[in-house]
């Protein structure tokens, strides 16, 4: 009997506890699923929570489509399994950064939808043949500030996909920036995966002469838009490099050794920007000036250290310019008036004159500038002539009243540091303040003076000499006449006042 109450309380715990345990299942089924049975939409899903150990080392910012790993102390880059993590996180990503970081080699990537990516500031030597082939999305690639060699950086790297009409193809890069290497020459064959690439900036690379297999190599990217060549070192630029590249726009050949315009530039027929800065020039005149290049709207000639002067004809050339910069040139003294004007094709006694915008000539050695070096200074934006030793005298009395109204009226912030140096009486004033006063500045002579200065002495000479020609009659007149008794004569005076020598007809 008491074996049966035992088991008949068993049976009704194990009732119970699975009673239990049904509640439980219906909970978590209610919890998890709506009215009409469909799952809720914060229910936890199996893809949510996949792992991902990359968004974990790195910043994933699924809004920007954003894969930051700046200066996250990698040194080498991740595995394939760890990429895998990445893809099956579901996170877009079109820019990836890996830059700032202590990475050596670059193996191949995955396949990936990035269209930016920047492996910049690192110590990267070697990369791996067709490391980018998996990135068929690729548009900017930035490899500069590493440590390639020209034995390293082969065209089998930019390898890409097969296509039928173009040789295994990165077709969609734009942009590859290979500055701040160890680069000294290219391969020639370096750019025959890049069909389409536009941009490509080779700066600071100590090239010193660009080789003829670096000259293919450039020459042979006919779509190429903007060319970065400043701080190599460059003598020379090769005359037919610009030859193939047409629709060349932006060109930077600042911090090189040249020191006259460069030949090769006939043939940038398209350019639009261009800059010489920092280059040893000392004058741009006569056979030495720029070439035809009529799509030309910025020029930068600035930080040249021996620059004097620029000449007759120097910009004659350049009938598109918009925005010119002429700055920083202790030197540059001399600015001819007919630099910038041409004659018109069709009526050779007309003059036509670029319709510059902005002209910058502050911190250089001019004393003064001419009025038609442009012809419409009214229709400026910007007219930066401060910190020079302009010569106050009449030939620039136009400055006083037609270009500081017009900086005035444009830009007031820059009318500051426009001083006179000469002549001496006006070193250190303001033509602002002549300007505000209506001042008119005199003219000085050949040897410096100012005439008008003159005009005190001269009046004095002349009053002076007026009351010294009576004097000096009387003077003479009171000897003659013996000072009118106040001087007696002796007997020697009268003696040969009275003596007359004899003929010889008195013998």
């Amino acid at each position: 009997m008491k074996l049966f109450s035992k088991v008949i309380v068993f049976i009704v715990c194990l009732g119970l506890v699975l009673a239990a345990e049904d509640d439980q299942n219906k909970n978590n089924t209610s919890n998890a699923t709506g009215e009409d049975g469909q799952p809720k939409a914060d229910a936890p899903t199996e893809e949510k929570e996949l792992p991902n150990g990359l968004c974990s080392t790195c910043n994933c910012d699924a809004a920007k489509k954003l894969f930051d790993c700046s200066s996250a102390k990698l040194y080498k880059l991740f595995n394939m399994t760890e990429w895998l993590t990445l893809n099956a996180s579901g996170v877009a990503t079109d820019t990836m950064l890996l830059d700032r970081n202590g990475i050596a080699s670059v193996p191949q990537f995955p396949l990936l939808d990035v269209k930016i990516l920047d492996l910049s500031h690192n110590n990267i030597s070697t990369i791996a043949k067709k490391a980018f082939i998996g990135l068929s999305n690729l548009e900017v690639l930035d490899l500069s500030y590493n440590m390639l060699t020209s034995n390293n950086l082969i065209p089998e790297i930019f390898e890409g996909s097969y296509n039928p009409d173009e040789y295994l193809p990165l077709e969609k890069l734009r942009v590859l920036r290979l500055g701040n290497n160890q680069l000294h020459s290219l391969d020639q064959d370096l750019f025959e995966h890049m069909p389409n690439l536009e941009e490509l900036s080779l700066v600071s690379n100590v090239f010193k002469v660009i080789d003829r297999l670096s000259e293919t190599a450039i020459a042979s990217v006919k779509t190429l838009r903007s060319l970065d060549l400043s701080y190599m070192e460059l003598l020379s630029i090769p005359e037919y490099i610009f030859n193939a590249p047409q629709g060349l726009e932006y060109l930077n050949l600042t911090g090189n050794l040249l020191t006259t315009i460069p030949e090769a530039l006939i043939y940038a027929t398209h350019l639009k920007w261009l800059s010489l800065d920092e280059n040893p020039i000392d004058n741009i005149q006569g056979d030495h000036v720029f070439p035809t290049l009529k799509s030309l709207e910025y020029l930068s000639l600035s930080y040249i250290t021996p620059l004097k002067m620029i000449g007759r004809g120097a910009f004659s050339n350049l009938e598109g310019l918009k925005e010119v910069h002429i700055c920083n040139n202790p030197e540059f003294s001399f600015f001819h008036a007919d630099a910038f004007v041409r004659s018109d094709p069709d009526e050779p006694t007309r003059k036509i004159w670029p319709l510059v915008k902005k002209l910058y000539l502050h911190n250089n050695n001019l004393s003064t500038l001419d009025a038609q070096t442009l012809a419409r200074w009214d229709n400026m934006d910007v007219i930066d002539m401060r910190v020079n030793p302009w010569n106050c005298d009449c030939q620039n009395q136009w400055l006083v009243e037609t270009l500081l109204p017009q900086i005035e009226k444009t830009t007031p912030e820059i009318m500051n540091n426009v001083v006179c140096a000469t002549p001496k009486q006006m070193a250190g004033v303001s033509m602002v303040d002549l300007e505000h006063k209506h001042s008119q500045m005199r003219c000085v002579d050949k040897y410096g003076n100012n005439p008008q200065n003159d005009g005190a002495l001269l009046i004095g000479l002349l009053i002076g000499l007026l009351a010294g020609i009576p004097l000096t009659a009387a003077l003479i007149m009171i000897y003659k006449r013996g000072c009118f008794g106040l001087v007696r004569r002796g007997p020697a005076d009268f003696s040969r006042a009275f003596y007359s020598r004899a003929t010889n007809d008195d013998y």
